[in-house]
């Protein structure tokens, strides 16, 4: 039996995902295990495999568009199915016929006049309308991909199929072919179909009107819909009648006397990537949810200026954000009971230390997450964040590689920012921002210097503690990088 291949659930928190590209094309063979396409989560681009072997018959998602998990993205046909199988699959989901459309010619033309004189190949005869009408049908025209604003519920009449001579007819009556409800093949509009239509508005028993302003059916619909003010627009149907066309013109006529007063308020639009969907609503939920308070210290950096060119020296490269992250992770041993977050009505203590460090790539935000840094040495820990922020960087961080954080830093220092408090991320209580480091006036006993300095902002989930408790964590920090000597101190084994 055919399998429908559905948007994959790739990470706990995915609601939908794009689809970045298709691996495989329509009418190719697939393996078990084959990569079939690559999705955009809320976490990570990451590839899916294919969990059937067959043929990839139809792709019903395109590349670039957004879809919920749980939607059909494509239809494999096993080795097994056979023809009848396959159909009544198709037919079950509303789908009769897909894998033939694209065999199908595009646009359909009616019968030529001499076909129409030989005898009909399909049983039911054709219609009466249709065999008087000899011209084949004219193609949609080809124009350029519109750039109007106009709402799409009124088409351009040259986009709509007829008939040359209808199309001729039509011009010459100032009937627009947008409103006319074509009979021919592949609903083009036929002169019979001109003549049903100007017959219907000469029978009717009072001229159709909007206020005063006479307008057709249609017209007055969209008029109502759009709130268009119609004794404002120039009507060129039948009777005088506004049509969509006299709508569509109005329209753009307004459209470009906005544009000759005053430039555009708005320009390109920039779709969200599904990663940034997801710290949008993260944020949110954040902002709504936990009550938030600041505190914040300056340090003297330097010491750790210094600790860090005598390792360099060494040929040991640790960063003040290594730096941090190891300080930030004795801190919380020290002190476990700020390593917690709220739940419902209490407040549960996290088991081990997973330090998230904010990352950005390429204008995005990724926060990959170093865990059970307790008990590490600040070499390990300078390993691991280096190898998530090369794959941070090459965009091949997994959903496991953000997930569980307990702790945040945010280091804005390198950008020459001198203060700022980040927001939490949920489920964590704190959140750490780290500011420029900066030469200033420091008094030194009876004398002034120029020393170095920093600034650290500690954002905090009033649910879980209190100014006290936070303050006394953001002493226990500066504590440990004014003397670091303990950051380099023996560590136990991982993850004890």
């Amino acid at each position: 039996m055919p399998r429908e291949i559905k948007m994959p659930k790739l990470s706990d928190t995915m609601e939908e995902g794009t689809l970045n590209v298709w691996r495989k094309r329509e009418g190719e063979t697939i393996r078990k295990g084959d990569i079939l396409l690559e999705v955009e989560t809320d976490k990570a681009d990451m590839e899916y495999e294919a969990y059937v072997a067959g043929t990839l018959e139809k792709i019903l998602v395109d590349a670039g568009q957004t879809v919920s998990v749980g939607t059909p993205i494509a239809i494999v046909r096993l080795e097994s199915d056979s023809d009848a199988e396959f159909e009544a699959f198709l037919a079950a989901r509303g789908l009769a016929g897909v894998a033939a459309a694209a065999a199908r010619p595009s646009p359909p033309t009616e019968p030529s006049p001499s076909a129409r004189t030989s005898p009909p190949r399909s049983p039911a005869p054709e219609p009466p309308a249709a065999a008087a009408e000899a011209p084949p049908v004219e193609p949609e025209r080809r124009v350029p991909a519109p750039t109007s604003r106009i709402p799409l519920l009124l088409p351009d009449p040259d986009r709509v199929r007829a008939t040359p001579r209808a199309r001729r007819i039509a011009q010459e009556r100032g009937i627009d072919l947008s409103e006319v409800e074509g009979s021919g093949p592949a609903d083009a509009v036929l002169v019979a179909d001109l003549e049903r239509y100007a017959e219907a508005l000469e029978q009717q028993a009072e001229p159709l009107l909007h206020g005063d302003v006479p307008v057709t059916p249609v017209a007055a619909r969209i008029a109502d819909e759009l709130r268009i003010d119609l004794s404002r627009v120039k009507g060129t149907g039948p009777g005088g009648r506004i049509t969509k066309r006299d709508l569509r013109s109005h329209l753009e006529r307004e459209a470009k006397e906005r544009s000759d007063r005053a430039p555009e308020l708005y320009g390109d639009e920039v779709k969200l990537s599904q990663k940034r969907k997801f710290l949008i609503r993260n944020m949110v939920e954040s902002k709504q949810k936990a009550p938030h308070f600041y505190l914040s210290v300056e340090v003297d950096a330097e010491p750790i200026e210094a600790l860090r060119e005598r390792l360099k020296a060494q040929g040991r490269r640790a960063t003040v954000t290594h730096m941090l992250v190891k300080a930030c992770a004795l801190a919380l041993e020290r002190m476990p009971e700020v390593n917690a977050t709220f739940r419902e009505d209490r407040i549960v203590r996290f088991v081990p230390i997973h330090i998230a460090v904010a990352v950005d790539v390429q204008d995005e935000l990724v926060a990959p997450v170093l865990k059970n840094c307790q008990g590490r040495d600040l070499d390990d820990l300078v390993r691991e964040l280096d190898a998530l922020v090369r794959k941070a960087r090459e965009r091949k961080l997994a959903p496991d590689d953000y997930s569980d954080g307990t702790f945040t830093i945010s280091n804005l220092g390198m950008f020459g920012v001198d203060r700022f408090y980040a927001i939490l991320t949920p489920p964590q209580a704190m959140v750490l921002s780290v500011g420029a480091l900066r030469s200033e006036p420091v008094v030194d006993g009876d004398r002034i210097r120029i020393g170095r300095r920093m600034s650290l902002g500690l954002g905090v989930d009033h649910r879980v503690l209190d100014g006290v408790k936070a303050a006394q964590f953001l002493a226990e920090l500066e504590r440990l990088l004014v003397a670091p000597e303990a950051l380099l101190a023996e560590s136990r084994a991982h993850g004890e």
